[in-house]
Parts: structure tokens; sequence; C-alpha cells
């Protein structure tokens, strides 16, 4: 089985476009990354005497870059592991009377400070997109391609009574939202194919 090289970020960081202090970088050459993400890299290269770490990521890009990014080493890790595929959100619909919406079970009943509850785990390579349609009907900038192996933490209202969230279902597609991340401009109102992406608890 080949092994996946990714970038998981063990705390909340930065990624820049410079391997300087954030603070001196204009927002267009930054990108915030929640703990618990999980990119897969094209390529990187050992800490330099900054000990930041130069990344290249596979298919996605922010702020309209996949080349050349920069992380801070204490912040990250390299892991290279065979992927392992999750529940797929349709095979949890299945287990649901409810299939208009999918429910996963949290172990509190308030969203934590510092992000969200959920991550969404992409299981083959896949597009999410703007709205749930196949890809053939949307424009470039209604698409951004998600390579297997992809975790992306989600925002997600607040647990009910009985700890569970949930996130809507529309025409086979689940639709979330992004903590942090953008893609094309916009982290709300992306829908993943249910029998490509799964969801496991942040942490």
């Amino acid at each position: 089985m080949v092994s996946l090289v990714r970038l998981l970020s063990t705390q909340d960081t930065i990624l820049k476009q410079e391997p300087i202090q954030s603070s001196l970088l204009p927002s267009y050459k930054l990108q915030p990354i929640p703990a618990s993400t999980l990119l897969v890299l094209q390529s990187y290269t050992p800490p330099d005497l900054t000990r930041h770490i130069r990344i290249s990521f596979q298919d996605i890009g922010f702020q309209g870059r996949s080349l050349n990014w920069y992380a801070f080493i204490d912040h990250v890790q390299i892991t290279k592991e065979p992927l392992r595929p999750t529940e797929t959100v349709a095979q949890m619909l299945s287990k649901q009377i409810e299939k208009d919406v999918v429910k996963m079970m949290v172990y509190r009943q308030t969203l934590p400070p510092e992000g969200g509850l959920l991550k969404i785990v992409f299981n083959v390579d896949t597009v999410i997109k703007r709205a749930p349609v196949q890809s053939m009907y949307l424009s470039p900038n209604a698409l951004q391609p998600i390579p297997a192996g992809t975790e992306l933490v989600l925002l997600t209202n607040k647990p009910d009574a009985y700890n569970m969230v949930s996130l809507p279902i529309e025409d086979s597609h689940i639709k979330f939202t992004l903590k942090d991340v953008e893609f094309k401009g916009f982290n709300q109102d992306w829908y993943a194919f249910v029998k490509h992406a799964g969801l496991q608890l942040v942490g």
C-alpha cells in the first residue's frame, strides 16, 4: 500500500509565503490552518535555519498558490502513512432514519473556543463544489479538487441536547463550512459527494 506524505497541523498555525514572522507579512501571503488539519504534499524540504519547512501541496492551493509555502516546524508534523478510509457520510446515512441531515455524536455541548468539533475526511480523490450537482455543470471557479487523505476542520452548529452535531444533506451531497480555510475565496457553502467523504471528531 502506497504511503501518503502529508502535513499535520499539531496546533493552530499559519502557513506563510516567506520564512519570517507572520506579523511581518501581508494577509495575502498568509494562510491560517486549524489544528488537526491534514494536507497532502507534493514535496517538502527539511527545516532551514529559521525552523521552517518549505512545502508544496498536491492539487490544492491557498491564495491562488500551491507551491512554496512555509510552515514553522514546531507547529506541524510530516506524516508518511497509508490511507485508512473512514466511514463515509453515505454509510452513516444508511444507519439513520432522517436522510436530510447527517448526525454525529460529540462529547461536549459547547463549541471549543479554538475551533470546530468535526473534520471532513476525504477517502478518494474528489472535487468539492459550490452546488450539489455534477461537476460538469459548474465553472472552474465553483470547483476545488481535493486529494484523497485530506482532512479539513469544519465550523458547525452547537451540539443539541443529545450531544449530536448535524450537517445538511442535499441531493447526495453533504453541505459544510470550513474553519479558517478558504478555497476560491469561500469557506462557506461547500458540498462533497456523500460516498467520497466521512466525518471524524477533532482531536
